[in-house]
């Protein structure tokens, strides 16, 4: 018998950037039942990653050329596909899980009951199959060589784009919807190039900002405790997320681990000077990993758990606390293109449109 047109959704959005993978209870089929009519399921099973035109894809699908358009643009309506139009045509790509759909409908519209699928299924049930996005510090000098690595510094990353975008936090959406948000600033996400040129043009999700304001966003998510993670492969940096430890749930992920430093891939880890450190513990609750303990006397750090996000070394008043560049061995630079999964790149997506 052939497989339930759901579950060949469920497969076709799995081979896609973080994956959609099953699991025991079955919500993933709840929330493409939700999100999904069964016409909308076929058409997104014949998408690609590539921008194409609706008649491009109504051929691949063998469906009417005019019904394939307005499927598509409902599809849009409920933030499924990458949209854009260019030169008078409309493209749509498939948005994935993650980077994409999630987002997408956080930011757009996502109802309550939607919101608890989404947090039933992060929480219990899903699984990344990929690296997302990596951990990095700002406004902190690195202990050995003083040197950060050039794609982990995020104001030269910053003052080398053009097109600029910030939007507000998916995953602080998320909460609110849940009623759990906290207080901390929600128009935080920075994206560049197509991600943020899709997300403003074709969702109204975010808006046009200079290098200056990004500068800005920056140095307010710094003070509010925020973890900048950097999305993008070795070709093209796509996003700066300033994250919440609280609500994000790329961070919740990572603390489910043992050894968060394996996973989260960034090129720090902080550490405590020996006897300067005055016991303050102000740098305790801004740690995302709660890598940071103490006993009556200084703080100890567990290196398993630090991120090397730079946060604790911000906010300590006698300067303590350092950061110090991993090993070479260690060190991690943007994935190749073909080998990063999370976000495609802004160029690949350029070249569609050609």
């Amino acid at each position: 018998m052939d497989k339930d047109i759901y579950e060949k959704l469920r497969e076709s959005i799995d081979k896609y950037s973080v994956g959609f993978n099953a699991t025991k209870s079955g919500i993933e089929m709840k929330i493409l039942k939700k999100v999904f009519t069964p016409d909308e399921a076929h058409v997104y099973i014949n998408l690609t990653q590539k921008l194409e035109t609706a008649a491009v894809i109504a051929g691949r699908a063998g469906r009417d050329a005019n019904e394939t358009a307005a499927l598509l643009e409902s599809m849009s309506d409920k933030g499924v596909t990458f949209p854009i139009k260019k030169n008078d045509k409309k493209y749509y790509a498939a948005a994935p899980f993650m980077h994409g759909f999630f987002e997408n409908q956080a930011v757009s519209g996502m109802d309550r009951e939607l919101a608890e699928m989404y947090e039933e299924y992060i929480r219990d049930g899903f699984f990344p199959k990929a690296a997302g996005l990596r951990a990095v510090p700002i406004n902190i000098s690195v202990n050995n060589s003083g040197l950060v690595l050039p794609y982990d510094d995020i104001k030269d990353i910053i003052n080398s784009k053009t097109r600029i975008g910030v939007m507000k936090c998916a995953c602080a959406a998320k909460k609110q919807k849940l009623e759990t948000g906290c207080k901390k600033p929600d128009e935080v996400c920075i994206a560049f190039d197509f991600y943020a040129e899709y997300g403003i043009e074709g969702y109204g999700a975010g808006r046009w900002i200079t290098r200056e304001e990004a500068l800005k966003i920056l140095e307010e998510t710094e003070k509010a405790g925020l973890v900048h993670q950097v999305g993008g492969s070795s070709g093209n940096i796509e996003c700066i997320c300033n994250c919440c430890p609280d609500c994000c749930v790329g961070l919740a992920i990572y603390k489910k681990f043992p050894q968060p430093a394996k996973v989260a891939g960034s090129n720090y880890f902080a550490s405590v000077k020996s006897g300067e450190c005055t016991g303050c513990e102000n740098c305790i609750g801004r740690c995302p990993m709660e890598a940071i303990t103490a006993s009556d006397g200084p703080i100890s750090i567990n290196p398993d758990r630090c991120i090397g996000c730079g946060l604790c070394a911000g906010e300590c008043p006698v300067e303590a606390i350092t950061l110090h560049r991993k090993p070479e061995n260690e060190i991690r630079g943007p994935m190749p293109p073909e080998r990063y999964k999370f976000m495609r790149s802004s160029l690949d997506f350029q070249k569609d449109i050609e």
